[in-house]
C-alpha cells in the first residue's frame, strides 16, 4: 500500500486502466488480488505490448538520464524453469560455455526464447557500469543478487543456477518493433505487490533498485530501468554460476526506511515517502 501511496511515475491514463481493474475494491486484500491480476493481464503479457510501454498510457519518463546506444546492460536470469525446458542439467550448460560450445549453448538460447516461459513484460535492470565490483567478484552472483534486491532469489530449495545477461541499449531499440518507448523508470504497477520494491521520485533519474542489505547514504543506490523483451543471443551471455548462499536476512522496516532516506536525499525531496515507525 506504501507503493501505491508513493508511486508518482504513473501517468492519469495508466492510472485509470489500472482502476477499470480495481474497482469495487473494499478491502486491501481485495486490491492485493485486483493488482496482482491486472498485472498478470496487461504487464506480463504474452502477445502484446505490455501497458508499461504504450504511447496512448503515456510511459514514465526516465528522468534526466541520458542513455547512449552503446552502453551496456546487465541483468540476472535464473535458469530453473528454461534448463527444465530444456531438459538436461545446468552443468552441461555450463560445460558449453567453458568450452565455447555455440552449437548447444544456440540450442539451449533457441528452446529459451521461443517457450511460453519468456513473455513480454518489462524487463528489469541495471547499467553493467555501476555493479563493475560485484561483477570482478568471485562470488558475483551473490553480490549482485544482494545489490539488486531479488529477495526471491533464495536457495531453500538449492543452489540456484543463474546466467549474467549483457547486452546494449541499441540491442533492445533494435528488438522494438512498432514500440516508440523502449526504456521506462519502474513503477508500482509494472510488477505484483512487493514490498522489495519501492518507486523512485520524480526527481531520481531511474529507478533505484532497494538492496537486500541497509544502504548507508545516496552513493549506494543502484539505478534500475525497465526495458522491452530482448532475444537472448549467444553474445548476450557473459557469465553462468550459482548463487550457493542464502542471503543474510535483515528487517524489512530497516531496508526501507534506510533505502527511503537515501533517495530522500538523492532526490532532494524530505517529503517524499514515509517511514514505518
Amino acid at each position: 500500500m506504501d507503493n501505491a501511496w508513493f508511486e508518482e511515475r504513473v501517468s492519469a491514463k495508466r492510472l485509470a486502466a489500472f482502476e477499470v481493474e480495481a474497482v469495487g475494491a473494499a478491502t486491501p486484500e481485495e486490491l492485493r488480488r485486483r493488482h496482482i491480476h491486472y498485472w498478470k493481464t496487461f504487464v506480463t503479457v504474452s502477445d502484446d505490448i505490455p501497458h508499461g510501454f504504450l504511447t496512448e498510457l503515456e510511459p514514465a519518463d526516465l528522468g534526466s538520464g541520458i542513455i547512449d546506444e552503446h552502453q551496456r546492460i546487465v541483468r540476472i536470469e535464473t535458469l530453473w524453469r528454461p534448463l527444465g525446458q530444456w531438459g538436461a542439467p545446468f552443468e552441461k550448460l555450463q560445460a558449453a560455455f567453458d568450452k565455447k560450445d555455440n552449437a548447444v549453448l544456440r540450442g539451449f538460447l533457441d528452446q529459451w526464447n521461443n517457450s511460453n516461459i519468456r513473455d513480454h513484460r518489462p524487463v528489469f535492470a541495471a547499467w553493467r557500469d555501476d555493479v563493475l565490483d560485484e561483477i570482478a567478484a568471485d562470488d558475483w552472483a551473490e553480490q549482485l543478487r544482494n545489490r539488486m534486491g531479488l529477495a526471491h532469489y533464495t536457495v531453500e530449495k538449492g543452489p540456484i543456477p543463474v546466467a549474467l545477461m549483457e547486452y546494449t541499449v541499441r540491442d533492445v531499440k533494435a528488438e522494438a518493433d512498432g514500440i516508440t518507448t523502449m526504456f521506462t523508470a519502474p513503477t508500482a504497477l509494472d510488477t505484483e505487490p512487493w514490498p522489495h520494491f519501492f518507486p523512485a521520485p520524480r526527481e531520481v533519474p531511474y529507478g533505484r533498485a532497494m538492496a537486500l542489505t541497509p544502504v548507508g547514504d545516496e552513493k549506494q543506490l543502484l539505478a534500475e530501468m525497465l526495458h522491452t523483451r530482448l532475444t537472448y543471443q549467444r553474445h548476450h551471455i557473459a557469465r553462468l554460476g550459482l548463487i550457493n548462499h542464502p542471503y543474510k536476512v535483515h528487517d524489512l522496516k530497516d531496508l526501507r526506511n534506510t533505502h527511503l532516506l537515501a533517495v530522500r536525499i538523492a532526490s532532494g525531496r524530505e517529503d517524499f515517502g514515509e517511514e514505518i515507525s
